[in-house]
């Protein structure tokens, strides 16, 4: 039987339940006039290339609860979070489907 993944659980609640991941504001968002920082600079592989050139959050569930790293990487600060008191208030959601 595999390990289980330790990203399927974020404090003993399943990841899927909760809904914090990074947006990106497509108005701040120039992928021609930078690097595409954010999307190496992610190390759960969230970010990718849409067909468009834009850089899309393909993976938002893989990303790691709390983590918002990959947001410095973004010279036009387009990568945004749920605030804390967000995922508070999603945890105790989450924590109330598991009960």
């Amino acid at each position: 039987m595999p390990s289980p993944n330790p990203q399927d659980q974020y404090a003993g609640i399943p990841r899927k339940l909760i809904d914090w991941f990074p947006t990106i504001d497509g108005k701040l968002c120039h992928p021609s006039n930078c690097q595409q920082e954010c999307i190496p600079a992610c190390p759960r592989n969230i970010f990718e290339h849409a067909e468009d050139g834009s850089v899309i959050v393909a993976r938002p569930y893989e990303c790691t609860v709390g983590d918002i790293s990959c947001g410095f990487a973004c010279p036009f600060d387009a990568i945004f979070f749920p605030s804390r008191s967000a995922l508070k208030a999603m945890l105790a959601r989450a924590r109330e489907k598991i009960q």
